[in-house]
């Protein structure tokens, strides 16, 4: 079993995730993501409306987002794979408080941005410091 709060710490403690995604032709695409927060075991993002984003990940939900530390010592990140959905009103209202705490410059205003979860499904963890180098944790055997 993985220790949940650890891995929830490294991913507070992060500049930005990245996300990936598939264009309509199957291409992977990644971008860093600095307006996120962790809701539970899920991730939240907010990012612009008019982003090649939204339409990726309408025609295909699944999503990986990658967090690694800045000049870390030893190589080691964290892996969530997911299903990415677009939040109604109430639920953005409240995904953009969670990301406000965490980055307190970033606006959430429902004209110009969009909020995601994303749910997850696994998490992978890669630690070359570690006995075991990768370790993949489904969502609910974290704890």
């Amino acid at each position: 079993m993985a220790d949940f709060n650890e891995i929830k710490k490294y991913i507070y403690d992060n500049k930005s995730l990245v996300l990936s995604t598939v264009d309509e032709v199957g291409n992977p695409n990644l971008r860093h993501i600095g307006g996120y927060s962790i809701d539970g075991k899920d991730i939240v993002f907010q990012t612009r409306i008019d982003t090649a984003k939204i339409n990726e990940i309408s025609n295909n939900n699944n999503v990986a987002l990658l967090f690694q530390h800045e000049g870390q010592q030893a190589p080691k990140n964290v892996t969530i794979y997911g299903k990415a959905e677009k939040l109604n009103e109430t639920e953005a209202e409240q995904a953009a408080n969670l990301i406000k705490e965490r980055r307190p410059q970033l606006n959430y205003d429902p004209q110009v941005n969009v909020i995601f979860k994303v749910t997850t499904d696994s998490v992978k963890i890669l630690d070359f410091a570690a006995e075991q180098k990768q370790v993949v944790v489904a969502a609910d055997q974290l704890v």
